[in-house]
């Protein structure tokens, strides 16, 4: 265990002291990892930066079923969901530990980043701000899980996975599909060949937009708990309405790719594991998308198809209808249709196929509840990669940007998937990145270590 995962006794002895008054003080086992819970030098202290939905649910629930885990403050722009997410830690932990816990918080992800006694961070904000905490928290000598997808533009991308590779620092592009036994199944009797050459692959996932005209689209103030224009981030400003914010922001290209980009880790990912092509990307992209007015507060694109071609000459389409993945080889196909449906085989044999053990994926659980969160802790532990590293998680998202501009542009482009640049299209290069709006721009993110 390196040092900078460790805290010492005496110092958590005193905290929990604190926490309880003064006086004689009885730790409980627990707090002291005498009832199986490892002790508080063995835990990754956890900072969680975005206290939405998804981060003060599904990750949160997630880090509390993992032992080797323990949250010290958390973090969001509005103060509702940050007071949330601090209720439910310290409710969660007081209880667990036995003793009074308190969680700290903070509106400014810097604040966070830049306490020293937390060891990794859990990013879990709208698109648009990915990357910037992230990038802050690896420079900042810390592990990062973020959520997916890893960024809003291809140039943020590369920065980001360069800059993890640099830190040492182990990070997870979060999600739980490797560790959905139908996933790894597909995967790993696709990586030993069960189906031959792989010739074409069809992704499917939800369209976006999915509320149609229902949101809120008044403009008016922000509400008092929202710190809006820190919201915005690295965006052009705009007004306010609620169908901007909170969740709908997925379907705003200023902040999102719409659901294309929301979605296409879950399944590219594991297509790309499985054909070998995590490391690089296709040579073609083309497609169509049902883009609404640019003007619109949802102007991502609901529907659309997307084709794409590999340098082995592999195919792959991507359209809207329900979440599903098949792989067609020259041996056979297999298909998983619904989101961690049950797979169908051109063969039931195929699924039969006995593995030698060096040709199975190792399940860090099979129910699909955080295996990402236990793989990212084993990972730390065991000084090696996490299953979804940056530099993975950056070609699969690339994947979802170059369609998006190939639709945008509505022709096929030639892409080059080494230099990170479409071939002799300037037109096509000059969407790779967005202008960042003062002061939330990468170019600022050194002057803010050690503030606060």
């Amino acid at each position: 265990m390196s040092q900078s995962l460790k805290m010492k006794r005496r110092d958590f002895l005193t905290a929990a002291s604190a926490s309880v008054g003064l006086g004689a003080t009885i730790i409980p086992g627990s707090a002291l990892g005498l009832d199986g819970t490892p002790p508080p030098s063995e835990r990754i202290s956890m900072g969680l930066i975005g206290c939405g939905s998804h981060g003060a649910g599904w990750n949160l629930d997630r880090i509390f079923n993992n032992k080797d885990q323990q949250v010290l403050a958390v973090c969001d722009v509005d103060s509702k969901h940050m007071n949330h997410a601090k209720e439910r830690v310290e409710q969660h932990y007081s209880r667990t530990l036995k003793s009074r816990y308190r969680c700290r918080t903070t509106g400014d992800f810097r604040e966070l980043i830049n306490q020293k006694d937390i060891d990794a961070v859990c990013v879990v904000t709208p698109d648009h701000w990915h990357t910037i905490p992230a990038l802050m928290a690896l420079k900042a000598g810390k592990h990062v899980i973020s959520e997916k997808p890893m960024t809003l533009t291809v140039e943020e991308g590369r920065i980001l996975s360069d800059a993890a590779k640099a830190s040492g620092k182990v990070f997870q592009t979060a999600s739980e599909n490797l560790s959905v036994e139908n996933y790894a199944r597909m995967v790993e009797l696709v990586q030993a060949g069960v189906l031959g050459k792989i010739k074409n692959i069809k992704i499917l996932l939800p369209p976006g937009n999915r509320m149609g005209n229902k949101g809120n689209f008044q403009e008016m103030a922000p509400p008092q708990e929202l710190n809006y224009e820190m919201w915005q981030g690295q965006a052009p400003l705009a007004p306010y309405c609620p169908a901007r914010v909170h969740y709908n922001w997925r379907w705003n290209l200023a902040y999102s790719g719409g659901v294309l980009t929301d979605w296409i880790h879950h399944l590219l990912a594991l297509a790309m594991l499985a054909t070998g092509t995590e490391g690089t990307g296709p040579v073609e992209a083309e497609g169509k998308g049902e883009f609404p007015d640019r003007s619109s507060v949802w102007n991502a694109a609901p529907t659309y198809n997307l084709k794409y071609k590999f340098a082995n000459g592999m195919t792959m389409s991507i359209w809207d209808d329900v979440p599903g993945l098949k792989f067609e080889g020259t041996d056979g196909w297999l298909l998983c249709r619904g989101w961690r449906g049950p797979l169908k085989p051109s063969d039931p044999e195929l699924l039969k196929t006995e593995l030698p053990k060096d040709k199975r994926l190792k399940r860090i659980r099979t129910d699909g509840q955080g295996g990402e969160h236990m793989d990212f802790t084993d990972a730390i532990k065991e000084g090696r990669q996490a299953y979804w590293p940056a530099e993975i998680g950056h070609r699969v998202i690339t994947v979802a940007h170059i369609g998006n501009i190939a639709m945008s542009l509505n022709r096929k482009l030639q892409w080059d998937p080494a230099k990170e640049k479409f071939v002799n299209d300037p037109e096509a290069d000059a969407l790779l990145s967005r202008e960042q709006r003062e002061p939330w721009a990468i170019k600022n993110v050194d002057s803010w270590m050690n503030i606060g």
